[in-house]
């Protein structure tokens, strides 16, 4: 039941958002994280500021054999510089900015603590948050750009619970996942369209 909600909620959001990105899309790239590994289209940027968003497999429990399959999380973000160093050729600039968070994930563990049972759990499911992003982009005067970026999210996950086997109940609990990953570095690599 969450699979075909999510799917259906990832399609409406790539309606709306796409249409506007590809149309003003001034890069696309690779997204790596320990997190995961995704796609960014980024907008042009417009009075110090620009659109981000991120697509990406969510790997939580899959390196770790806990897992089989991966989540897939989606992040739009509106980011705004406020500082350029130019140098010779190349520039760093330095943006940060609030941003909105959906996912179909697993989490850290159910929200009652940290215990092993929790987090030896298949609890994957719905994520909705709002995140906080910050960076650094690194310009080489050439189509290719190297971003440096850490993103915390705040928000909710709701899943199936996993207690009560005899009957469809749901449990929804904070998103734990989203605050102890924003120390997890991303880099990305981004291409002048």
């Amino acid at each position: 039941m969450y699979e075909k909600l999510y799917t259906l909620l990832t399609a409406v959001l790539l309606g709306l958002l796409f249409p506007t990105l590809e149309a003003n899309a001034q890069e696309a790239g690779l997204f790596n994280s320990p997190k995961g590994i995704g796609l960014v289209f980024r907008s042009a940027e417009k009075a110090d500021a620009f659109n981000n968003l991120t697509a990406y497999v969510d790997i939580y429990g899959v390196a770790t054999s806990r897992c089989s399959y991966p989540g897939y999380k989606m992040n739009f973000s509106r980011l705004y510089v406020f500082s350029r160093k130019p140098h010779d050729g190349y520039s760093i600039s330095l943006y940060a900015g609030p941003g909105l968070s959906a996912g179909y994930v697993r989490d850290h563990d159910k929200g009652r603590g940290w215990d092993i049972s929790s987090l030896m759990s298949d609890n994957q499911g719905i994520m909705l948050g709002i995140s906080g992003g910050a960076g650094c982009r690194f310009d080489f005067g050439t189509r290719v750009a190297l971003d440096l970026s850490l993103t915390a999210e705040a928000g909710l996950h709701l899943r199936r619970n996993e207690s009560e086997k005899n009957y469809s109940a749901t449990n929804l609990s904070i998103y734990n996942n989203g605050l102890l990953q924003a120390i997890y570095p991303q880099l990305t690599f981004l291409l002048k369209l």
